[in-house]
């Protein structure tokens, strides 16, 4: 299996020119001082990990909550414990095998949970990703005009969980500063906590050997939009320094500010 995953992955680096360009533009922004070998050796990794959470995908499509739960390890679980009797604000980002998350959210601590999702335009595609991420009372909601659908959950006592790590539209975002770069920030978890007076919690999955590790940060709690966008930001930020090879650099994710680079 590894060896598939290695054979497939250095195929997508060597043909997929539109998107690597990408993920260089990002790595000489977010890491101007790391030599070329090492942006390439981490641009390599981001492809494996890419082709080894599609295989998981489907290797886990079907699982029951139970054997799931074998797989599964939880870091800072105290962080949202106190918080499970009223509906929560999960944020998280586009790293580690986030398609994963929300399903051990939804059946291991049975956590009923609406995540936005942004449905895909080619229909069988789509219905894999629905059919999969539709399960143990999880919903989805498409990004567009998402608000109002999260704002209905937060009513029907249900957490929502929101991916806050890609470039918006102008009227869209709000400006924060990431790895001290300008850049666009989704306001909809601020808002909607602000709103019903619930929690953020930030939550990110790593693979760690042949278990699931879900690390629960600290909740935000800031009530200021601007101020809690950019510890959204901050919180993202860290994550990414840590395992900078589990998130997933294809988007453009500073495109607004600095759109010339990405040219």
């Amino acid at each position: 299996m590894n060896f598939l995953i290695k054979l497939i992955s250095n195929l997508l680096y060597m043909i997929d020119k539109r998107r690597k360009k990408v993920i260089f533009t990002n790595l000489d922004l977010v890491f101007p001082d790391m030599p070329q070998e090492e942006k390439e050796k981490l641009a390599k990794k981001v492809y494996e990990n890419l082709v080894f959470n599609l295989f998981e995908l489907i290797r886990n499509r079907g699982i029951s909550k139970e054997k799931l739960a074998k797989k599964v390890e939880f870091v800072g679980f105290e962080k949202v414990k106190k918080y499970m009797d009223k509906p929560i604000v999960f944020i998280s980002a586009h790293y580690g095998n986030w398609e994963m998350m929300p399903l051990i959210l939804g059946g291991v601590l049975e956590i009923p949970m609406t995540v936005v999702v942004r449905n895909l335009d080619n229909k069988f595609l789509n219905n894999f990703f629905k059919t999969n991420r539709e399960r143990f009372n999880i919903q989805t909601i498409d990004k567009k005009g998402a608000l109002k659908g999260l704002m209905k959950a937060i009513k029907e006592n249900r957490s929502v969980g929101i991916f806050v790590d890609q470039n918006t539209a102008k009227s869209e975002g709000l400006d924060v500063e990431m790895f001290g770069l300008k850049a666009l920030h989704t306001p909809s978890a601020a808002l909607i906590a602000k709103k019903f007076d619930v929690p953020i919690i930030p939550v990110f999955i790593q693979k760690d050997k042949n278990k699931y590790k879900i690390i629960f940060k600290d909740a935000i709690l800031e009530k200021d939009i601007q101020k809690s966008v950019q510890l959204q930001s901050k919180v993202i930020e860290e994550m990414i320094k840590e395992k900078p090879e589990e998130w997933y650099w294809f988007h453009r994710r500073f495109k607004h500010y600095y759109e010339e680079k990405y040219a």
